[in-house]
């Protein structure tokens, strides 16, 4: 099994900082919730990756066509993918009648296959993970 060691437990709010020994499949999810909610160069203004981050809140309120939403889904099956832990992912888009975004992305990873669901607001990112996928 490959060791992924500890790492900060954190998705959107640095005060809620809590350490602690996780799971890998727990922790490569909360980095796919984070690139899925940074805007593209965000990072770019610390120095950083200028190339991280697809912000699927842009996808709030959106009305898409198919062929609309299946090329969202592929844009994130493609920055989801930039995660070198990630072997595949398959992406699932469903924007709500109140404009809420909710992603299903199946990943294997070389820890094991899991189950992530992203939910997005204006307000929040809420995550939900299955492993037993």
């Amino acid at each position: 099994m490959t060791y992924y060691g500890s790492a900060t437990l954190c998705v959107d709010d640095l005060p809620l900082i809590s350490t602690q020994t996780t799971s890998a499949a727990l922790i490569i999810g909360q980095r796919v919730a984070r690139r899925l909610t940074t805007p593209r160069g965000a990072l770019d203004l610390i120095g950083d990756d200028p190339n991280f981050g697809f912000d699927v809140r842009q996808f709030i309120n959106a009305k898409l066509s198919p062929a609309q939403r299946a090329g969202a889904e592929s844009q994130v099956t493609n920055e989801v993918l930039k995660d070198d832990q990630i072997e595949s992912a398959d992406v699932a888009m469903d924007i709500a009648d109140n404009g809420n975004v909710s992603l299903v992305i199946k990943f294997q990873a070389a820890s094991g296959p899991f189950t992530l669901t992203l939910n997005v607001s204006q307000m929040s990112a809420a995550l939900a993970f299955d492993f037993t996928s």
